[in-house]
């Protein structure tokens, strides 16, 4: 039987209510599943939606049945932390869920995550970084976070493992008239270089 790699981590965890008009029950050639979003907008993410994505039949009807009984619960999710480049070189952040339950909580898409530092270099408000991420059995994940230099205790590097703690958010999740503002990215809040 084969370990899970201890340098690699990977979850995301999200609190919000669902976006009714946003379920999109699909097919694909090896399974079904279903898109949504969860709005998190608050002072943890500014006003953002998450996108989400679950797969397995069972979870699928357990999840829908629920919704279409009670569409304003707030929900907790929790999943995979995962994004995606179109051809504009957009990136694209989504959840792939796995579990969910019924919980009240402060809205916000969550993510903690173990990878090695592929590229981080200087722009306007901090710093952008590249970090690799793999999962046994699964290929290399190129992933794209941002990092404000005021929350920084360490400075990682090139090759570096780290764990990264942060948000979806927007670059200023609230102001102090009550706006957010800035694309939505996944900021880093908190950063642990561990070798």
């Amino acid at each position: 039987m084969s370990q899970p790699n201890p340098k690699h981590f990977n979850m995301g965890n999200v609190f919000g209510r669902i976006v009714l008009d946003s379920i999109e029950r699909k097919n694909s050639p090896n399974s079904e599943f279903v898109n949504f979003q969860i709005n998190v907008s608050g002072r943890h993410c500014g006003s953002v939606k998450a996108f989400c994505r679950m797969w397995k039949p069972e979870a699928i009807d357990a999840f829908w049945a629920h919704v279409r009984a009670r569409p304003h619960d707030p929900l907790y999710l929790k999943g995979f932390f995962g994004q995606y480049w179109d051809p504009q070189n957009t990136v694209f952040t989504t959840f792939t869920i796995h579990k969910w339950e019924v919980r009240e909580s402060d809205p916000r898409a969550a993510f903690i995550l173990k990878g090695v530092v592929d590229v981080i270099s200087a722009v306007k408000s901090g710093q952008r970084m590249l970090l690799n991420y793999s999962r046994e059995g699964q290929e290399t994940e190129r992933l794209e976070f941002w990092l404000q230099d005021e929350k920084l205790l360490d400075t990682p590097a090139a090759g570096d493992l780290v764990e990264v703690k942060g948000y979806l958010r927007q670059e200023q999740p609230e102001d102090d008239f009550g706006g957010s503002t800035g694309p939505v990215r996944a900021y880093v809040e908190q950063l642990r270089v561990i070798v």
